[in-house]
């Protein structure tokens, strides 16, 4: 989209990138009704697995605790992991053709972060006991601490970076839809569209975008470590699992953006924002980065098969030749061949450029990854270093169930923030009418000295609590000191947004009321440039003029 438009083609897109916000059908409420049946049944299950736990010889589990759940995890962090990338690459290199893609991708990694955590935590059995070990008696030096402390700063960093991105919007969307204008008025949190608050606000979240990339690039890179340190699994040692685990986590990440883009591309009147072209250059990337994923797999087989130990020797005889074999040249071949051939002649064929292909492609890749998470999890325990029985390892019903739940709560999730927040950023030159009613708490205008007291404050203390933390790592509630500290370090660019100086708030000048009718005449050409809700549908208004001085 263009920086600048005229007032009709402001009036057209943003009819259309409000429209499901604006109105809902009745399918989409088939939908829902279609879902809960099936989280009824996956509550159950959970709360089945929560007091029965892995077990020693049942649960839902079996006993086995490392299975397709542990593979439902490193899929679904890798997804998240490529959302926010998008997004934050979109905001720091002003890549104005992927901007309709920056919100969408943030959503997704909100979503599927959120499942990922729910699946660690049905993952390990007793939820109460992993926060209260993790987290009063959790040591640094642990890389299931790394893991949780990674998490967390991650969830509530994206999480803040997703609402800062789409706070204008709120503000604009306010203005809109007068029956939610209450709820968007208390989400925009006293913004106010000044040139100086603009200005303060795209400062924070173009910070926010270059501070949460390495937060990002962390996260799956410990989750590398987490096989990668275990000495005691074959085929886990291994010094390049971290940086294999970030690329394979873009790779799954790119093909499901791929994939949810075009579902609500199709779903609704998004054409204009979603073009061919941008699937096309979505899917020549794809497409690199799957060359790139198929020269380090090449290397670990390679290494794996070369003269490995007895014991990784053995799992990857029976990865590529043995029970596993079929499972594995599907995924390679159906997973990675195929769809990097297919997405290299579209990309290097001009005329060429399918949207349906893209999606084809990015499915195959997709299910072919999940698959390879699989076969990185579950073949190492049939080789145990110890004489140990081996018990052939079988999903579960249990297992399956606590696993395609999460799925489904993912896609509700996703669909019900469809219906609550802009999906599609609203264009920039959009006047929004920002007074005093806007502002919902007084005291967040603030003398500008006592704003960056606030904030130093606020700063120096998380810094402190990090260190205090680590210091004292040997004790007990060292990562709960280190967590508090990290939560409140990513609500400093909430605060320098959120925090409005009292000479920079917009504020209408004070008049006699007899002087009312004369200001509101003035001021009505520049309330009709903007869309207006007729009956709750988005009209555009007749009248155009500018705001007042």
């Amino acid at each position: 989209m263009n920086d600048t438009h005229t007032p009709s083609e402001t009036d057209s897109i943003i009819r259309r990138a409000l429209l499901p916000l604006a109105h809902t059908s009745r399918r989409f409420y088939l939908f829902i009704a279609a879902l809960v049946p099936l989280l009824v049944v996956w509550g159950y299950f959970v709360v089945y697995q929560t007091q029965l736990g892995h077990g020693i010889g049942g649960g839902g589990t079996k006993g086995a605790i490392w299975g397709i759940v542990v593979a439902n995890i490193v899929h679904l962090i890798g997804i998240s992991h490529v959302g926010i990338a998008i997004s934050a690459t979109v905001r720091i290199m002003n890549l104005e053709r992927y901007k309709p893609l920056a919100r969408i991708a943030e959503i997704v990694t909100l979503v599927s972060m959120t499942a990922a955590v729910m699946n660690i935590a049905l993952d390990v059995g007793r939820i109460d006991r992993f926060l209260v070990n993790i987290l009063l008696h959790g040591k640094i030096h642990g890389p299931f601490v790394w893991s949780c402390t990674v998490i967390t700063w991650y969830v509530i960093g994206s999480s803040i970076y997703l609402y800062l991105a789409m706070r204008r919007d709120l503000c604009l969307a306010a203005n809109m839809i007068p029956k939610r204008r209450w709820l968007y008025r208390i989400l925009a949190i006293g913004y106010q569209d000044t040139p100086k608050v603009r200005e303060r606000h795209e400062r924070s979240v173009w910070w926010s975008a270059v501070i949460i990339l390495p937060i990002m690039v962390s996260v799956h890179s410990v989750y590398g470590y987490v096989f990668g340190l275990q000495a005691g699994r074959p085929g886990w040692f291994n010094p390049i699992l971290a940086p294999y685990f970030v690329l394979g986590a873009i790779v799954s990440g790119f093909s499901a953006m791929i994939i949810i883009a075009a579902i609500v591309r199709k779903t609704f009147p998004w054409k204009q924002f979603l073009p061919p072209r941008m699937f096309k250059g979505l899917g020549v990337f794809l497409g690199f980065v799957i060359w790139l994923y198929m020269y380090f797999l090449f290397s670990e087989i390679l290494t794996g098969q070369y003269s490995p130990p007895e014991a990784d020797n053995n799992v990857w005889s029976d990865i590529l030749w043995g029970r596993f074999a079929i499972l594995t040249w599907c995924a390679l071949l159906g997973g990675l061949l195929i769809p990097f051939a297919a997405l290299f002649i579209q990309g290097v064929t001009k005329r060429i450029c399918s949207v349906a292909l893209t999606v084809t492609a990015a499915v195959m890749c997709n299910i072919g990854l999940w698959c390879i998470r699989y076969l990185i999890v579950v073949p190492t325990f049939y080789h145990p270093h110890l004489p140990y029985r081996i018990t052939p390892y079988v999903p579960t019903l249990e297992e399956g169930i606590v696993m395609g739940g999460t799925w489904v709560f993912a896609i509700l999730f996703f669909s019900v923030l469809l219906k609550i927040v802009p999906v599609i950023e609203l264009p920039e030159d959009t006047p929004i009418r920002t007074d005093s009613r806007f502002v919902l708490f007084p005291w967040i205008t603030l003398p500008g000295r006592l704003k960056n007291l606030i904030i130093a404050g606020v700063t120096l203390f998380s810094v402190a609590m990090v260190v205090y933390g680590i210091s004292t790592w040997q004790g007990d509630y060292a990562p709960l000191k280190w967590l508090t500290g990290i939560g409140l370090i990513c609500i400093v660019p909430l605060l320098i947004s959120v925090l409005i100086p009292r000479e920079e708030c917009a504020r209408p000048p004070s008049f006699p009321r007899a002087h009312a009718r004369q200001y509101m005449t003035s001021a009505t050409p520049w309330h009709a440039r903007a869309p207006r809700m007729v009956q709750d549908k988005i009209v555009a208004s007749p009248q155009a003029g500018r705001p007042p001085p």
